[in-house]
Formats: structure tokens, sequence, C-alpha cells
């Protein structure tokens, strides 16, 4: 009885070792990230014993001068490589060194945005709305909007008038330049990495910020920098705390772009009205600095007054006069005394006045006839 249950014991100790050996010789997918030891390395190829049924191999691009970091790899050495091809023709499996590393980059970008560590970023060039960097050695955009006011301050305002050709230009001051920031957003999928300066900066703390916030009060003046334009408003850098003028609160007239009132780097008053729930942001107003128009219409035109103005928009229903920033009236088509186009010099007189409702009724038509 004590052979049988030694034979039995034999048996499972083999069928244990086999199982593991099963284990150590699973099947290696495409995008698999894998260590090994270097078997042999020459200028041509690297062999790697993966722990698999084949073992891995390294060649081509892989191997250019361009990247010399494969040069000091020798037999013995450990690494960490990336399946790209699970078995090529000649049955090995092909592996490469520069996507394992940029993949552990990611990772590095990954622990860094999960735990708030601040990185350095080289500035490259500008690219439309922010800057291109390296960072991780991967390549990161920092917005505009996330860049420390300083830089407006100092550097872009002094060059920037505005047009995206003139911004590039007047960016170029930061190209080469090392900055300080933090992981905002990343997706290793879409190539997205995404930092702020600001963030990185204890200036732009969430404690830095609910003081300043507790320094404005609502309703009042203050001034700040435009540190970035875009097609819904510009944004506002208030020592600190960012606000945002949003395209319906820049004039009492239609605005048709931010780009046309504001320029990046400009000093601006603005008026502040609350935070934005959505965007979290100072809610901001420039318009509401100046008086409007339609609170004084009914006494400045009142009916019988013959106005003189510019057609801005032609509409079935009639055409839309300009009779100074942010007050338009309406020549309805049954008012028309002939066909009217835009940017026509008009002579009109006022039929009927609603300030409340901002409605201001034109004729061309001779009065005398309709009498």
């Amino acid at each position: 009885m004590t052979k049988a249950r030694k034979v039995h014991n034999e048996k499972s100790a083999m069928s244990k070792f086999i199982s593991d050996k099963d284990l150590q010789m699973k099947e290696l997918r495409v995008g698999d990230m894998i260590n090994g030891v270097v078997v042999s390395a020459s200028h041509r190829e690297i062999l790697v014993d993966v722990g698999a049924k084949s073992e891995g191999i390294i060649t081509g691009s892989e191997l250019t001068d361009a990247d010399k970091s494969f040069k000091s790899l020798k037999p013995g050495d450990a690494i960490s490589a990336k399946v790209v091809q699970a078995e090529n023709a000649q049955g090995y499996i092909v592996l490469s060194l520069k996507k394992a590393e940029k993949d552990m980059k990611w990772k590095d970008a990954e622990a860094a945005f999960e735990t708030g560590s601040v990185l350095d970023a080289v500035v490259i060039e500008y690219n439309k709305g922010g800057l291109l960097c390296d960072c991780l050695s991967l390549r990161g955009f920092i917005p505009l909007s996330h860049l420390d006011r300083v830089h407006f301050a100092n550097d872009v305002a002094k060059f920037a008038a505005g047009s995206e050709a003139e911004l590039k230009e007047s960016l170029k001051v930061l190209s080469g330049k090392t900055l300080r920031v933090k992981v905002i957003e990343l997706d290793k999928e879409k190539n997205r990495f995404v930092l702020s300066e600001k963030d990185a900066l204890t200036s732009y703390s969430e404690e830095s910020r609910k003081k300043r916030l507790s320094e404005i009060a609502m309703g009042s003046t203050v001034e700040g920098i435009v540190t970035g334009i875009m097609p819904f408003g510009g944004f506002v850098d208030l020592d600190g705390v960012e606000g945002l003028v949003h395209i319906s609160e820049i004039a009492w007239e239609k605005v048709n772009h931010p780009s046309n009132y504001f320029k990046v780097g400009q000093k601006i008053q603005v008026m502040v009205l609350g935070v934005d729930e959505v965007s979290n942001k100072l809610a901001l107003s420039v318009k509401r600095l100046t008086p409007n128009p339609w609170e004084t219409v009914a006494e400045k035109y009142p009916v019988g007054t013959t106005i003189k103005g510019k057609v801005s928009k032609i509409v079935p229903f009639g055409a839309f006069v300009t009779i100074e920033k942010g007050l338009d009236g309406l020549i309805h088509v049954s008012e028309a005394e002939s066909p009217l186009k835009e940017g026509d010099d008009v002579e009109a007189v006022v039929i009927q006045v609603d300030g409340e409702n901002q409605k201001l009724a034109l004729s061309t038509r001779s009065q005398d006839k309709d009498k």
C-alpha cells in the first residue's frame, strides 16, 4: 500500500511540473507586454527568452542608429517588450522595445495624473489654442487658458495682436522653456495628453482660488488678462481665478467672433456676474460696463423721429437697420418704399418703439401718403 501511495505521489508531482510548464509556455497575443531575458544581441537582431514555446526577436527599425539604447544590451539582461506579431515566418515572436517604452511612459503619465505629481514640460511650439511640449518623452498639449498669466503679462502681450499667425509668432519666446505642469487629462487610445501650468503653481491652488474668490464681489468691476479666445467667448485670468466672457456678454450689438473685440494678452475691465454652474468659472461681462441703448430708446427715438442708418441684414419679412451700436430697427416689407440690400444707407421714420422688448419699427414710406 505504501508503494502504491509513493507512485501516486510521483505522478502528482510530475503532473504539477507539466502543468506549471504549460502555464509558463502560455500563448502570447499582439499587444501583450512581456518580460524576458536577452539570449543574444547583435546589430542585426536581438533574441529574447520570453518563457514561451518560441523565442522573441527584435529587428529592423528597432535597431536604427538614431536610437542607440539597444546597443548596450547583452546576454542575460532583463528587458520589457511588446508583442507586435505572435509568430513570423521563422517562427519567432516579433517584439518591440520602442512600443513597450511608450507604454511604460503612458503608465508613468497615468501615475502622475492619479497622484497629482508636478512634472517638467519643454515647450516645442505653438499649436492652435495652446503649446505643444515634451513631457515624460510624450507629446503633450498645454491650452493657453492653462498657462500662467505671467507669460501674457510679460512675453506674449508685447507681440500678440490677436490673429492666429501673430499669436504663433509671439509665443516663440516660450519655445525651449521648461514649464512645471500637472496632468489634467489623458487618453492613451486617442493619444491625448493635456497639461496645466496653472495647476502646478501654488498661486493657482484650490486654496488660493478660494481666497481670491472671496475677495471678488459679485457685481464688481475688476481688471483681468485675456488668456484665450474661443468662438463662444474669451477666457480671462483675474489674478489666479479664471473667468469667461460669453459671446453674448461682449457687446450690446451682435458679435460675430470674440477675436474682433479681444486679443490674447490684452488687459480688460470686466463686470463679475457670478459663477457659471456648468464650467465652474466666473461669469463675466464687458457689455454691462456700458449703457444698454434699449433702456433709453423711447426717449432718444420717439415715434415720428427721422433716423439715419445702414442696412445690416436682409430677412424674408424685411430689413434690419443699425442706428447705433447695439440698436437695430426693422423695416417690414410692407413699410419699405423700395427694395433694400445690405450696406444701403437709409433714412427712415420711427413708427413703433418698445424698449422693454427691444423692438423698434421703422418705415421708409412717405408718411403723408398714409394720412
